[in-house]
């Protein structure tokens, strides 16, 4: 036992060798600016026809309730307005 714990050790080197990087052009930075550009205008363009959807909808919903009569204010008590008269 004690055999194996006197021999010396000799120590392994790794050495990693890393590929060469890519070189990027002043087309690949252009192109990719203009990617990305091009992502952001069509989410806006959606989230603006989703929202404005949205409001069109809302309103017309307010207008149609209007019409028939339902007031849009749900936390309306329909409490008379004149007190209760003291004939008790």
């Amino acid at each position: 036992m004690f055999a194996l714990a006197s021999q010396p050790m000799t120590p392994v080197i790794v050495k990693i060798v890393q590929e060469p990087a890519k070189e990027i052009s002043v087309a690949d930075i252009l192109l990719g600016s203009v990617g990305i550009t091009a992502l952001f205008l069509i989410g806006a363009a959606l989230l603006g026809f989703l929202l404005g959807g949205l409001f069109i909808w809302f309103r017309h919903r307010q207008i149609v309730r209007e019409a028939v009569g339902i007031e849009g204010n749900p936390y309306r008590l329909n409490l008379p307005t004149e007190p209760p008269s003291e004939h008790s």
